[in-house]
């Protein structure tokens, strides 16, 4: 059909004219069809053996599509990768760990879905998700994971207050200021009030946020202070407010959550590399800033 002559079909097959003459014969008889007209040294396919090509075509198409599709796999070229995350990992490191990942492997979508670290640890747990961003409640020892980042939280406060012109702010110096708290679901606000009610200190609370990633908004418009994870100003607006570090130090935990069974994507063993390095990148940035501060007051 591609070479139009016995012959040079046979040299493209590597075999002689006539075993190319006998196997159409074999064919012909076998499928009840003419498939060639013969006229002296030329031959003219007939229209059932034009539509009998379309469909070999379709099938030989369809195996190079599957061996590919393999080969692919194979080299992690392709997929789908369904990853849960805090949402205060959503507009910072995150899009740029997701960038890095998507560098090096261009035909893989990745699926982020944002919520609280219960909600994302359950979803793992049940094999909806891949891989789960979250901190690990204390009653979650069933699930598998692996830490990525303990830190200590910061105080953020809006350009040009006058805390700032320390270098770590204490909790006693929060009494009486204006203050934007956590969610009543996050972990961290329960330290941070364990730690108001230890010293008695008492600031003016202007609102309450559920995520730590709308914190650096609301401060920046000079709502308050906040004690909230280094990773919610690591995205958009850090230049906006001050950061500083905060005493006593409260920690801040977050690990790669993965589904229950011993075999791990390939893909989110990568991707939990790059974001790695992506948040240890930020954390040694975030640090900088913090020891070019202005010296304790």
């Amino acid at each position: 059909m591609l070479t139009g002559s016995m012959t040079a079909a046979g040299k493209l097959m590597t075999i002689s004219q006539p075993a190319v003459t006998r196997l159409i014969r074999d064919l012909e008889i076998e499928l009840d069809l003419p498939l060639f007209r013969r006229s002296g040294t030329h031959i003219s396919p007939t229209a059932e053996a034009r539509q009998l090509h379309r469909e070999v075509e379709r099938y030989f198409s369809g195996v190079a599509h599957i061996r590919e599709a393999a080969r692919a796999i194979r080299e992690l070229r392709t997929g789908h990768l369904r990853i849960g995350a805090m949402l205060t990992l959503s507009t910072g490191c995150l899009p740029r760990a997701v960038q890095a990942f998507l560098g090096r492997h261009p035909d893989v979508t990745v699926s982020i879905h944002s919520d609280s670290s219960l909600d994302i640890v359950e979803m793992v747990s049940h094999g909806q998700l891949d891989l789960g961003l979250s901190s690990i409640p204390a009653d979650r020892a069933d699930v598998a994971h692996t830490p990525l980042a303990a830190v200590e939280a910061v105080c953020v406060m809006p350009r040009g207050h006058r805390l700032a012109r320390g270098k770590v702010i204490h909790v006693r110096d929060l009494d009486g200021e204006d203050f934007v708290s956590l969610g009543s679901s996050s972990l961290l606000r329960l330290r941070v009030e364990e730690a108001l009610r230890a010293t008695g200190v008492r600031p003016r609370i202007r609102l309450g946020t559920l995520y730590s990633s709308t914190v650096v908004g609301y401060v920046a418009a000079g709502l308050g202070l906040a004690i909230t994870d280094p990773f919610a100003v690591l995205g958009p607006g850090r230049d906006q407010v001050e950061i500083r570090r905060f005493k006593p130090g409260l920690p801040f935990e977050f690990s790669a959550v993965y589904p229950p069974g011993d075999e791990r994507s390939r893909l989110a063993l990568q991707f939990v590399d790059i974001l790695r390095q992506v948040v240890a990148a930020d954390l040694r940035s975030l640090r900088l800033g913090l020891r070019n501060t202005a010296p304790d007051a």
